[in-house]
């Protein structure tokens, strides 16, 4: 008994077509993309990556905090900072609160970066990304003292903001203008 198709090309293109939806919705699109039934997306264009050397020494011995790397992405900026203890004693921890300032004096995200275990003449590296702006937006990025420390006599239970100040330098910035706020 023979069977007698009415028109076979059609069945195959449905074929092809079925299993296009198949891989590109049932989480094979990686495959789908391999085979060349769709098409790849474009690359995002490389982040601009402007860096320099931190700064690690300041005007007397305390601990340097350097924002010496910048990553611009289209909606995003990613600062690089380093902490480096020039104390005498181990800084345990101790934080910084960073606020990115946009134009008009507007505080636009504010976030604490802690650094802990440094001995003496160590450094350690951390990144902040500020989400939703450009860097070209960024007029300056304020530093404030949250109170959180734990080095020399000072601890959780008895240091208050503007206390571990005494201990830090900030260092000034060729990628942004950088303020450290007074206690």
């Amino acid at each position: 008994m023979s069977v007698v198709r009415a028109n076979p090309s059609a069945a195959g293109v449905l074929g092809v077509l079925g299993l296009m939806v198949l891989l590109s919705t049932g989480g094979c699109a990686d495959m789908a993309t391999d085979m060349g039934l769709i098409a790849k997306a474009a690359a995002a264009a490389p982040p601009d990556l402007q860096q320099h050397p931190p700064v690690t020494h300041g005007t007397r011995p305390a601990a340097v905090l350097s924002i010496h790397t910048r990553k611009a992405f289209p909606h995003a900026c990613k600062y690089g900072i380093t902490l480096t203890n020039n104390l005498p004693y181990k800084i345990s921890e101790l934080s910084f609160r960073l606020t990115a300032i946009i134009d008009g004096n507007v505080p636009y995200d504010t976030q604490t970066k802690s650094f802990s275990e440094l001995r003496p003449s160590e450094q350690t590296y951390r990144d902040i990304t500020f989400q939703g702006l450009q860097c070209k937006q960024v007029s300056r990025i304020e530093v404030a003292d949250p109170g959180r420390c734990t080095l020399d006599t000072l601890n959780r239970f008895n240091s208050a903001p503007g206390d571990c100040a005494k201990y830090s330098e900030v260092a000034d910035s060729r990628l942004v203008t950088v303020v450290k706020q007074a206690p």
